[in-house]
């Protein structure tokens, strides 16, 4: 009875937690509040006097006039060429930059509002990395695909989703929600149900035979969908180069971020770069995630007062020093030097990588512990550059290159005509200093311009939306109150 009492006090506190977080909201999500709140989009918008970076070339076209109709990128021209309709939406483009919007490779959609941490911050289109079903879907984490189809129809705002299936582990499972495959067969009817509910990728992870593995490329070739993910451990780089795999995320098989040390030998970076260039497959570097795994008293002060930490639900914010302390004491290295070892590690192979003109993709890996959607995409950006790459060759694998690996070219990546409007409006020129692609004027998600100011307010009302309401204050302070009162009893029935 004494496991019972305090299974229910444990209960109530977890209920505490989950309607702080909006999980059991009496109301609609923010999200979808929002989203209805907001007026139709114009049919017309042009951007005037603009200097565009289109991004299929380092290249910028000066005092141009950018019409967007309908969603799409409808003309671009010379004042003298573009002619602005009578009633259009017009945006002042006068030393500002007009580029496309930013695409994250590798994120995790946890929250319905990481969907907006993203667009505030230029984001227009991502990667998720792990489709939600069975228990995930239960704890009341989102369906991508439904928020996928949902955005795509103009019901939610927010970046347009490419969603990798769940993930697909062997034995043992790095995580207790992952699916294990043990038996190829068994992986192949996975890729082919993966494939019919609409999944764009196939995600495969750390612990797969190798005759699993090769299950799923020949499933996933037959079924016509892309395999992305890690190195599984027996399978090992090279076999990963030769087999077909799209990309690779953070470095693995390059190097073991467990031990901090180089998997191939330290001699032959060049000449596994090389052979990463001639397999055509990309790399993933998400370099932003391993300087945060930082222990010290200073370190946790800093990631605590991120700018982004006011906008993330109560219930991750509850769980992140928690999941961070994991998190950072789950690798076999002991050195209290970790992050700076293995940030070396991965600017040196990616250096290698750049040199042999390999194909490098902007990911975050957000969100991971204190590593929040869409602020971390402005990290990752400063640290391509700051290992070699130059801040067009930066923001190109989060555009053009990005929109190529997802098999969009002709649909985003790039500022030209009969391509969606996402579209990223600076006040300062980001190939002079990468980090003024922070400095927005304002984003174009579908053809709907939102200002700086309308960001700034959606962002407000999100925190806002985070106090949970008289009702939600009393509801699980009433089941903590039935709690101690069981216990009491119990106590009271012991000693009598």
């Amino acid at each position: 009875m004494k496991v019972l009492s305090t299974l229910t006090i444990i209960i109530g506190l977890v209920a505490l937690a989950l309607t702080n977080s909006g999980l059991w909201s009496l109301d609609q999500p923010y999200l979808q509040r929002y989203s209805q709140s907001l007026p139709e989009p114009d049919t017309v918008t042009a951007f005037v006097d603009v200097t565009v970076l289109p991004m299929d070339g380092e290249r910028a076209l000066e005092n141009q006039t950018v019409l967007v109709r309908d969603g799409l990128i409808a003309a671009i021209g010379s004042r003298d060429e573009v002619r602005v309709p009578p009633g259009a939406q017009v945006i002042d483009g006068r030393g500002k930059y007009l580029m496309p919007g930013l695409v994250d490779m590798h994120v995790h959609i946890e929250y319905e509002s990481d969907l907006l941490l993203l667009a505030a911050n230029g984001v227009t289109s991502i990667r998720n990395m792990w489709g939600n079903t069975g228990m995930k879907l239960n704890l009341g984490l989102p369906d991508q695909l439904v928020l996928r189809e949902a955005i795509a129809a103009g019901e939610l705002f927010g970046p347009a989703i490419y969603t990798t299936g769940p993930v697909m582990e062997g034995d043992p499972p790095n995580h207790p929600m992952m699916e294990v495959f043990r038996d190829p067969e068994e992986a192949r009817l996975s890729v082919a149900s993966q494939k019919a509910k609409g999944y764009d990728f196939i995600k495969v992870y750390d612990h797969l035979s190798p005759e699993t593995y090769q299950a799923i490329l020949e499933a996933a070739a037959a079924n016509g969908i892309k395999v992305v993910g890690h190195v599984p451990k027996q399978v090992g780089l090279e076999s990963v180069l030769q087999g077909g795999q799209l990309t690779i995320e953070h470095l693995q098989g390059y190097i073991d971020a467990d031990t901090a040390e180089f998997l191939i030998p330290e001699e032959g970076l060049d000449e596994y770069a090389e052979l990463t260039r001639q397999s055509g497959v990309w790399n993933c570097p998400t370099l932003s995630l391993y300087p945060k795994n930082n222990q010290s008293q200073a370190g946790l002060q800093r990631l605590e007062s991120q700018p982004g930490m006011a906008y993330l639900p109560p219930l991750p914010r509850l769980l992140t020093p928690f999941m961070y302390r994991q998190m950072s004491a789950s690798h076999t290295y002991q050195g209290q030097d970790y992050p700076e070892r293995i940030a070396e590690l991965n600017r040196r192979m990616l250096a290698a990588l750049h040199r042999a003109g390999a194909g490098i993709l902007l990911c975050t890996d957000a969100a991971q512990s204190y590593h929040i959607p869409g602020f971390s995409i402005h990290e990752e950006l400063a640290l391509l550059v700051e290992a070699g790459l130059s801040p067009y060759e930066a923001l190109a694998a989060g555009t053009r290159d990005a929109a190529i690996a997802l098999g969009r070219a002709n649909e985003l990546g790039t500022v030209a005509e009969g391509l969606r409007a996402d579209l990223l409006l600076l006040e300062a020129d980001p190939f002079e200093d990468v980090t003024n692609a922070s400095m927005r004027a304002g984003v174009m998600l579908r053809g709907r311009w939102m200002s700086e100011e309308d960001l700034h307010e959606m962002l407000a009302g999100l925190e806002t939306s985070f106090r949970p309401t008289r009702l939600e204050r009393v509801w699980p302070a009433v089941l903590i109150a039935v709690a101690l009162y069981v216990l009491q009893r119990q106590r009271k029935r012991i000693g009598s």
